[in-house]
């Protein structure tokens, strides 16, 4: 049996900070840092994901923003990210954020006259909590 365990690269997200709510708008805002895990450098994007009943990754969210929006690892050196995900059309719970490395002519592999693309994702799961409004009387 073959067994392959592939990292390209890797998001510094905070693992006591598991659970996220919005600011005074309507996104939340998560600061991370990505980096390359045992790859080569190139350029990477950074998404956000609703979950599924399987509690994996499922439907993209639309008009999550990403600074930077081109993201290109080198070395050991991190870089910062920063995501916008508006909360519009989500409900408190968990969502996924993804590092994927980019579709590459140099990652296409040809055997045979078939030819195999191996892209490789690490998710990340965060709890979306709803922002608690405090009224004092």
């Amino acid at each position: 049996m073959l067994s392959t365990l592939f990292f390209a690269a890797a998001l510094g997200l905070n693992p006591n900070n598991k659970t996220i709510t919005p600011s005074l708008g309507s996104r939340v805002v998560v600061r991370t840092q990505a980096f390359l895990v045992n790859s080569e450098p190139g350029e990477y994007s950074v998404e956000a994901f609703k979950n599924t009943e399987g509690n994996v990754p499922g439907e993209k969210i639309e008009g999550v923003r990403v600074n930077p929006p081109r993201l290109f690892l080198r070395d050991s050196r991190a870089r910062r990210v920063v995501l916008s995900i508006p909360t519009s059309s989500l409900n408190p719970g968990p969502l996924w954020i993804c590092i994927t490395e980019k579709d590459s002519q140099n990652k296409s592999r040809s055997a045979s006259g078939s030819q195999l693309t191996v892209l490789t994702r690490s998710c990340y799961q965060r709890i979306l909590r709803a922002r608690r409004l405090n009224f004092r009387l």
